[in-house]
């Protein structure tokens, strides 16, 4: 049972690591190749944050295909007025 939970814990703490630089990964800002690598293994043996990223990797796609757009001016009032009010 101790083996089987040391696993996990190293799983857990895989996925932190990972985490923790998944974005400038994801956005190719990350210059240390060894992170690169081991990102790309731990999403390789890993199905939650493998799922996680192409998720995040969708998102930013969509992103910046609306990205030339300009938001209805309504919904920067709208904002405004939320963050104001924050």
């Amino acid at each position: 049972m101790t083996h089987e939970h040391d696993k996990r814990d190293n799983l857990d703490n895989d996925c932190l690591e990972a985490f923790d630089h998944l974005y400038a990964y994801l956005n190719g800002e990350l210059k240390d190749q060894s992170k690169v690598a081991m990102i790309e293994h731990h999403l390789q043996h890993c199905r939650s944050c493998f799922s996680r990223a192409e998720f995040e990797r969708e998102i930013n796609q969509r992103l910046k295909k609306t990205d030339t757009q300009s938001p209805p001016s309504s919904l920067s009032e709208r904002m405004k007025k939320l963050i104001d009010n924050f």
